[in-house]
């Protein structure tokens, strides 16, 4: 609908990432007969709705861990790290029993969550997903920013200069301990000149304030100025679905050994 096409949400997501394909149904199915409970370790609306599109029933554990706190010299070594500390912060939180599903977040993304059982002996029994995502620009590496006012400086120099993301994910079986991955990959877009009262929007929604480096491909005010892309939809968005499912089938393959 027009109303649809003017606004940000799960629509956008879909819309961006191009909906299930084969190969997500086949993750999907892995998942279902293996049995293997599946936690997201992201509160990322983005994220979710991914998942989701892959057909994939998850609950969501959030690590809050302080990610400033972790840096590394490279984009690539900062994600990986930062991806394994979510993941370390929320392996000790259910150890020690202090671990609670969350249930927040919007649009139908939470629809497609599992019952909220936030056992102990549920939640050990699963592989869990944990991420992370910077963006690159002009050789910088942007986090989430402070303040509108660094997302409208951010937003406005992606019409001058391409844009890239690297983006590392992990997946952690909680009952063997092992971990698989980090896998990290980066993508890259390049956009026309973007018109301040595109940005002032983007601002005034306030969903890029939460984003890594205020960039949000998918949102349709953006998707309408992108000239080019390098990589898949669902990796500048902060999750890619080969990824995910390529570590997802083979930590189940390793647990049926």
């Amino acid at each position: 609908t027009a109303m649809e096409a003017s606004t940000y949400g799960e629509h956008s997501v879909h819309s961006a990432s191009g909906g299930q394909t084969d190969a997500d149904a086949a993750v999907a199915a892995a998942v279902a007969r293996a049995g293997v409970p599946v936690v997201l370790g992201s509160k990322s609306f983005t994220r979710k709705a991914i998942l989701g599109e892959m057909g994939l029933p998850y609950r969501v554990v959030v690590a809050d861990i302080d990610e400033r706190a972790i840096r590394m010299d490279t984009p690539e070594a900062l994600v990986s790290a930062l991806a394994n500390a979510k993941a370390d912060a929320i392996v000790a939180r259910i150890r020690d029993g202090t671990v609670s599903v969350s249930v927040d977040g919007g649009g139908d993304a939470t629809d497609r969550r599992v019952d909220d059982d936030s056992s102990n002996d549920s939640l050990s029994a699963s592989l869990l997903i944990t991420c992370d995502q910077v963006v690159v620009y002009d050789g910088a590496i942007r986090e989430k920013p402070v303040d509108a006012c660094e997302a409208k400086r951010f937003i406005t120099s992606y019409g001058e200069k391409p844009v890239s993301t690297v983006g590392a994910v992990a997946v952690t079986d909680l009952v063997t301990g092992e971990r698989f991955g980090p896998l990290v990959d980066r993508s890259t877009v390049r956009f026309d000149p973007i018109p301040t009262h595109v940005v002032d929007f983007l601002i005034d929604e306030g969903t890029c304030l939460h984003c890594a480096g205020g960039l949000m491909v998918e949102h349709p005010k953006m998707v309408a100025l992108a000239a080019q892309t390098q990589g898949s939809a669902d990796a500048l968005m902060g999750l890619s679905k080969a990824t995910v499912g390529a570590l997802l089938l083979e930590a189940l393959e390793k647990r049926s050994l």
